[in-house]
């Protein structure tokens, strides 16, 4: 906005005694800055309509774990004990990776996919092994215990692309505090080998 009002105070300097340079660099100045003000109060609406949006689909997917996460409590007797372990740390995992879920935004393949477990996928897979018949649930766990692999499988990839995109923003951020707080002549040196 500043830049139009310096443009709009030159233009009126250099049109001077006229009269309309006055008006004309006033429009000039005002139009500029609306406009300025415009679009920057554009981006910024955009952005918050951005937060509130992931905010929103963070705390739907918080309700859908919390959902698991009451199913397995009160129904861990009629799971399989080899998979209850499995299925905690999922959750877990879940949970963390919907903490971060800005970290997600540039892959929303990914994002897709951890939507599909939550609130799909994963109680899904619960549901259709509870609803067997207790005495045939023996029979079938091992197929039950290899779904929950293949869950657990894509939510610790999923974790891990987001742990690998933190661990990456903090070893640059180190080489950046090297650069700045080192000592220039021992860089040059170590550089050197000497």
């Amino acid at each position: 906005m500043g830049v139009f009002l310096v443009l709009g105070t030159l233009l009126t300097v250099l049109m001077l005694p006229d009269p309309w340079a006055w008006a004309a660099g006033a429009v000039f100045g005002l139009a500029g800055g609306a406009a300025a003000f415009g679009i920057l109060s554009t981006v910024e609406h955009s952005d918050r309509r951005r937060a509130l949006r992931r905010r929103s689909e963070q705390q739907r997917l918080r309700d859908g774990l919390a959902e698991v996460d009451e199913m397995l409590r009160t129904r861990s007797g009629r799971l399989p004990p080899s998979t209850q372990g499995q299925l905690r740390m999922m959750t877990v995992g879940l949970d963390e990776i919907v903490e971060r879920w800005e970290d997600l935004e540039r892959l929303p393949e990914q994002q897709e996919g951890v939507r599909r477990t939550v609130e799909s996928h994963l109680p899904r897979t619960i549901e259709l092994f509870l609803a067997l018949p207790d005495e045939d649930k023996p029979r079938h766990a091992q197929e039950f215990k290899a779904q929950v692999g293949l869950l657990a499988e894509a939510v610790a990839k999923t974790r891990d692309t987001v742990v690998a995109k933190n661990l990456q923003a903090l070893q640059t951020n180190r080489w950046l505090l090297e650069e700045s707080l080192g000592d220039p002549d021992e860089t040059l040196f170590r550089e050197n080998g000497l």
